[in-house]
């Protein structure tokens, strides 16, 4: 049997891992639960990842890379308005084609049991926040979003509209259309917070 090099056989951990989060959640995503799923042993998962945090902080990294794939693929458009809609439905399609990805990004009892992987996901969701409100402030300057809130305080509305979405969504066993949901979301949001030209 050919030996896998490492970066292959890391791969192939963290694909397992994201497996096992789909099946399970974050309960069944053990060493040995692993070790079953790639077909290797317990002592040879350790030899590419020194311990279970070691796959969550390979796992959270896979999360970044695949939704910054996702968003780079946006088209662009020189709506403003138009553009944070397409955020906001792209975060939501990202969720509904990776399900497990919303128990590891929004679960509670990571943020309880694994304080640096909190840290590590705060991280993700501040940067997340911090994107959008750039993109408010130039809707502001180009007067399409009201200046007479903060930027800031917009983006944590709408990054936690999206956030609150997901949650209920995972925990309702994912009954309903997230996307399709989301984009009425998405409309009502960008309702509230754009500047509206009476005549």
């Amino acid at each position: 049997m050919q030996r896998l090099d490492t970066q292959t056989r890391q791969r192939q951990i963290v694909d397992a891992a994201v497996i096992l989060l789909k099946q399970s959640g974050l309960a069944g995503l053990t060493i040995k639960n692993l070790a079953g799923k790639v077909n290797i042993s317990e002592q040879a998962i350790y030899r590419h990842f020194e311990n279970k945090l070691a796959i969550l902080k390979a796992l959270i990294l896979y999360f970044n890379q695949s939704l910054h794939e996702k968003l780079k693929s946006l088209v662009p458009t020189n709506d403003i308005l138009e553009s944070i809609q397409q955020i906001i439905i792209s975060h939501l399609e990202y969720f509904a084609e990776k399900p497990e990805m919303a128990a590891l990004v929004y679960p509670e009892e990571v943020f309880q049991a694994e304080p640096l992987i909190s840290a590590q996901v705060q991280d993700t969701i501040e940067k997340r926040i911090s994107t959008i409100a750039d993109i408010i402030k130039q809707a502001q300057q180009q007067g399409k979003i009201s200046s007479e809130q903060s930027a800031e305080n917009l983006a944590l509305i709408i990054f936690g509209s999206i956030r609150i979405m997901i949650t209920n969504w995972r925990f309702s066993g994912f009954s309903f259309d997230l996307v399709k949901k989301g984009k009425a979301l998405a409309a009502d949001l960008m309702s509230l917070i754009e500047v509206k030209n009476d005549i």
